[in-house]
């Protein structure tokens, strides 16, 4: 994730130079930053060896870190005097939707495999996209 999210800094600062919209750049680092989790989660089911699984949530948690070029520096952009209380407060959601995450994935594990919570991952991440392509925006709201 360190190399990651740096590469991906490095690559959302040079679409924005190049004329991108920061809008446009925060959708692209921000959909790379769940579509590529969401693709090596699928595999999962069909590596044949450990090392296999752990390149798969290696490279799941690398494309991941792409998330800090979207949604993570979209506070800054939308609303600079209050960047720090949004991303507080981003991340209060993101921390109740791990603790919820923990029980719902020993349900799932209770009546199911890691598959089957692999998947509602994947889910989320595909729903995630939708809904930051949807309504995101790098202009700023507030002053």
């Amino acid at each position: 994730m360190a190399f990651s999210a740096n590469l991906g800094g490095w690559i959302a600062d040079t679409l924005v130079s190049r004329g991108l919209s920061v809008t446009t750049v925060r959708k692209i680092m921000q959909t790379v930053g769940f579509l590529g989790p969401a693709f090596f989660l699928t595999q999962l089911s069909h590596v044949n060896s450990p090392a296999m699984a752990v390149l798969c949530m290696a490279c799941s948690q690398g494309t991941d870190a792409f998330s800090q070029s979207g949604l993570y520096s979209n506070h800054q952009d939308i609303a600079p005097r209050y960047s720090g209380v949004l991303l507080g407060l981003s991340n209060t959601a993101g921390v109740l939707a791990g603790v919820f995450g923990t029980a719902a994935t020993g349900y799932i594990l209770q009546h199911g495999s890691w598959d089957d919570v692999f998947k509602v991952s994947v889910g989320l991440y595909l729903v995630g996209t939708v809904v930051w392509n949807l309504f995101s925006t790098g202009e700023k709201i507030l002053d």
